[in-house]
């Protein structure tokens, strides 16, 4: 056995930070249609098929199956975010000056205070 092979005893099933235990490519075989249920499953919850079915195995072995697989955000998704958030900031800019050249300033303020209430709460909802 290769000294990289081997787990110390500390180290447990939890992926371990050591260049050691990098993860390496496996083999696993699946039916066509086995394979599409995976992709449909990982498609609802947002992840690529190989991390739902690396997530669900690792679920199993440790105990904890009944837990969702933890989401990730492609390369895609946080491009298309980054899009949308430069979007909705001209837009917003925009439509805040024509909200303030019309005498509007109180409306432009509590959107701006309900916006940052409601950005505290979902950055405080992060996990447990």
């Amino acid at each position: 056995m290769r000294r990289s092979d081997r787990k110390s005893s500390a180290a447990g099933n939890k992926a371990s930070p050591n260049r050691s235990d990098a993860r390496r490519p496996r083999s696993i075989r699946f039916a066509d249609s086995e394979w599409k249920l995976v992709e449909q499953a990982a498609l609802r919850h947002g992840i690529p098929a190989g991390e739902l079915v690396r997530a669900g195995a690792l679920a199993l072995a440790e105990d904890r199956l009944g837990e969702s697989p933890p989401a990730t955000l492609t390369s895609g998704h946080l491009a298309l975010i980054e899009v949308m958030y430069r979007y909705v900031y001209v837009m917003a800019t925009l439509d805040r000056q024509q909200l303030l050249d019309a005498g509007r300033g109180k409306e432009v303020t509590a959107l701006v205070d309900a916006a940052r209430q409601t950005m505290a709460q979902v950055m405080d909802e992060g996990p447990a």
